[in-house]
């Protein structure tokens, strides 16, 4: 068969042939790990302007923030901790999108089953979510009444 030949076969039957080809080397040899794409999906700030979603984000821009947070992480100091637990997420997204560069990712972003926009050099940046009242810190109650020294209304009562 030709070189020709060959390239006009489609895809499955040409893999085929190959295979077979190569089956006798092939077949003491390992079926390597592909990794599963991760289960939660992450996020990186973007400051006061909101957040993006790893999965959203070009293997080439993982591949960025994950050498950035590791220098926070050399570095130490105050925000060493969370850039050390960004390193790794980071690194699970970045195992699955080397293989997967164009793939649709579904999985879950907090307790939501979501399936996420295709990777872009420019990522949507999402409103960090804003706080209910049960997360808000409890402030000074308005039932206690006005302070003891101070009276009541305008005659002191």
């Amino acid at each position: 068969m030709t070189r020709d030949e060959f390239a006009s076969l489609p895809p499955r039957i040409a893999l085929e042939l190959i295979y077979d080809m190569a089956k006798a080397k092939l077949i003491n040899v390992p079926r390597p790990d592909v990794p599963k794409p991760p289960l939660y999906d992450g996020r990186l700030s973007r400051g006061d302007k909101g957040f993006v979603w790893m999965s959203e984000m070009l293997l080439s821009d993982l591949e960025w923030w994950r050498t950035a947070k590791q220098k926070t992480v050399d570095e130490g100091g105050k925000w060493a901790e969370q850039a050390g637990k960004a390193v790794v997420t980071l690194s699970k997204w970045i195992a699955w999108r080397s293989l997967f560069p164009s793939e649709l990712w579904s999985g879950k972003r907090n307790d939501d089953r979501v399936t996420a926009a295709p990777p872009n050099r420019t990522p949507a940046v999402h409103d960090w979510p804003k706080k209910n009242a049960s997360q808000k810190k409890p402030g000074p109650s308005s039932s206690r009444g006005p302070a003891p020294d101070e009276p009541e209304d305008d005659l002191g009562f």
